[in-house]
């Protein structure tokens, strides 16, 4: 069984390691439809840094069931969550990224585990309305996100470390007892160069 969403980041490499000992961590995330585990000290911890940023509107594109924008919003944050397919009854509001970033203009923009062939990065970094792209994900095939997040003029990428050590992604590896987890997930922050518009 998954995680409930909020647990701690000890609960959820408890769980990994019991799923790896099984059918493995990766098909247990497959079977629950789940990227990223959101736990009490992630959440925490976004919630902290997106609200030092000024952030004005936060808009989360691609956010499937809306676990991540929930959990900030249980954090006093306002975060509009969108997605082209969410859940029946869920939360998260029926639009592609192109669509929300039009209708919502925000300012902050959080991109979990977004579709590196589905040109969402290079959507968000166009509008001029946003200052701010926080990007989880995991470094697949030496990759994360779509190429051009990395090249986009007038864009700098800053590693989160601190956000990066708590996360527990579907790409995580247990070493085994003792060895602890080869964590695959990463966090960056984009934020938009002053005076510098969408490529």
């Amino acid at each position: 069984m998954m995680l409930a969403m909020y647990a701690t980041r000890d609960d959820a490499l408890a769980e990994l390691a019991a799923a790896e000992r099984g059918e493995g961590w990766l098909a247990a995330c497959e079977q629950a439809g789940r990227y990223l585990v959101i736990t009490r000290e992630l959440a925490d911890a976004l919630a902290h840094l997106v609200a030092a940023l000024e952030p004005g509107s936060v808009l989360e594109v691609c956010a499937g069931r809306g676990e991540l924008a929930a959990a900030l919003r249980e954090r006093g944050m306002t975060v509009v969550a969108t997605d082209v397919d969410p859940p029946a009854g869920s939360a998260v509001v029926r639009l592609d990224a192109a669509g929300a970033l039009e209708r919502f203009r925000p300012r902050t923009v959080i991109g979990s585990f977004v579709p590196a062939d589905a040109a969402v990065d290079e959507a968000v970094l166009a509008v001029p309305s946003v200052r701010h792209y926080l990007v989880i994900g995991a470094r697949l095939n030496g990759q994360l996100g779509a190429p051009r997040l990395w090249s986009a003029r007038g864009w700098r990428p800053v590693p989160l470390p601190g956000v990066t050590r708590l996360l527990v992604t579907r790409h995580d590896v247990w070493l085994g007892d003792g060895r602890g987890v080869l964590g695959r997930g990463e966090a960056w922050l984009f934020r938009r160069s002053d005076g510098a518009q969408g490529d």
